[in-house]
């Protein structure tokens, strides 16, 4: 079973679901927002991100499948980051979604060694230090919150999974509000209905949470 956190016990549900490199604590501020929204918050910890064991032979659906078991089917709210888009979108069927900067189109097939070697040295970059300097404008606890992930990522959960799912369409299959980084490198600008985080990076609600939460609740 996935490791979860929970915040909230409101009458609405709410899951949460973080992108690759991350896990669950990077919404530490967004749970106890949407718990005192009247949510009950689910945040999950994919397969080899956080406290979840690892997966070396994953694939898109056997990452969904275990989203599935851990978190409440009906969901009148899921976010959903990055990587984490379309492990949502094969696992559940929300009242409502939000795309948070989520790959659209076809992915690029890339070899295991290249792959390895770009999510090694990616883990090796996310320390305080580096954090701080690369993105001034998070809160600390937005860089804690991914220090901390990169000391639990396992890489090779992360290349079988990419290795599986490369090639494919990733454009989300549910309709829902997609949120993008001002200058995105996965959603183009042109998005239909697309709201655009000035300023925001990757991590579109690190040092934009107002923006984000009205985005998200519309």
């Amino acid at each position: 079973m996935l490791n979860v956190r929970e915040w909230g016990t409101g009458p609405k549900t709410a899951v949460l679901v973080h992108g690759i490199l991350s896990d669950s604590g990077c919404w530490w501020r967004v749970g106890p927002d949407l718990a005192s929204r009247g949510y009950r918050v689910v945040a999950v910890d994919l397969p080899g991100h956080g406290r979840s064991a690892p997966m070396p032979d994953a694939t898109v659906e056997r990452m969904a499948a275990e989203v599935a078991r851990a978190v409440p089917a009906d969901a009148d709210l899921a976010v959903a980051h990055s990587m984490g888009s379309f492990i949502l979108g094969a696992a559940l069927t929300p009242r409502r979604v939000a795309y948070v900067d989520a790959p659209t189109g076809a992915s690029h097939r890339l070899p295991e060694e290249a792959l390895r070697a770009t999510y090694e040295k990616a883990r090796s970059k996310r320390t305080l230090e580096a954090l701080a300097e690369k993105h001034p404008g998070w809160d600390p606890f937005d860089r804690e919150a991914e220090a901390e992930a990169a000391q639990h990522f396992d890489v090779e959960t992360a290349v079988a999974l990419l290795v599986n799912s490369g090639g494919r369409d990733h454009t989300p299959v549910q309709r829902g509000v997609v949120i993008r980084a001002e200058g995105s490198r996965f959603v183009p600008e042109d998005t239909p209905g697309a709201i655009t985080i000035k300023d925001a990076d990757h991590h579109v609600w690190y040092g934009h949470h107002e923006e984000f939460m009205a985005a998200i609740c519309g």
